[in-house]
Order: C-alpha cells, then structure tokens, then sequence
C-alpha cells in the first residue's frame, strides 16, 4: 500500500484528528492517567473516539443525502451505527466501549472501500482513511488495556 497522500484540508484534518487518540495513548504508557481540565485520559480518548465514531456516521449520511443512489443505502447504516456507539457508550464501562469501536470503525472503513469502489470516494481518500482508523484502533487498544 502506498502511504496516504492527504491532499487538501480534509486530509489535514483526518491526519490531525488521529492526534488526540496518540497523545492520550502516549500519556497513558508514560503513566500519567489523570490531567488537569481533561480529568481521567482514559476517558477523555472514549469522549473523543465517540464523537469521531458519530462524525464518520454523519460523514456517511452526508453522503447519501448529497448523492442519492448509493452501493448501499448509508442513510440507514448510519443510524443504525450511530444508535449502537450511543447505546454502547450508555451501557458499557470505558473499557468495554473502547474495545466496540474496533470492530464499528472497520466497519465503516468496509463501507468506505465500498464507496471507493463506486468512485464516490478518492483512493486517496480511502487510503488515508486505512491508514489513519489502523492507527486509531491500536491506540484504542493500547487504551483500553492501560485503562
């Protein structure tokens, strides 16, 4: 594979929004747990990867409401999606959330290949988007085992 090639602002902010999943992970193997206005950082990296998770759910709507005829029809795997990260971050303890969006986010990259399939998304779009959620999946895993 060839390594992403981030071309423009969204690529900029994919690349910079896989930052915070680093630094928590970094913080939390140097042992620090706990920082001033963050609180707990295990915590804080579940916060964030929720939004993420919700973002990418309305990435995928966005795109069914802009273009129609999909390969798929994202408006209802996107609420579907979206309703599990919710209930899952309402019922299970951070850890357990951590480890659910594993397999959520592969998800979603599945159905970002799909789309780059159908030529909705650039390759490397697609590429970027590997890159980056492989990075953040080992940091929620590296999270969720320090947590």
């Amino acid at each position: 594979m060839n390594a992403p090639n981030p071309q423009g602002l969204p690529g900029q902010l994919i690349l910079a929004g896989a930052l915070p999943f680093i630094a928590g992970t970094l913080a939390l193997i140097a042992g620090v747990r706990f920082l001033p206005l963050l609180g707990d950082i295990s915590h804080a990296v579940a916060i964030y990867a929720l939004v993420i998770a919700t973002f990418l759910t309305g990435i995928h709507w966005g795109q069914q409401l802009s273009l129609g005829s999909m390969p798929i029809n994202l408006f209802i795997s996107s609420n579907i999606i979206a309703v599990l990260i919710w209930l899952s971050w309402l019922i299970l303890p951070v850890t357990g959330f951590l480890f659910f969006l594993i397999p959520v986010l592969a998800v979603m990259l599945i159905i970002d290949r799909s789309l780059c399939m159908a030529k909705v998304i650039t390759d490397s779009y697609l590429r970027t988007r590997m890159v980056i959620t492989a990075i953040v999946m080992l940091c929620l895993i590296v999270t969720a085992v320090l947590s």
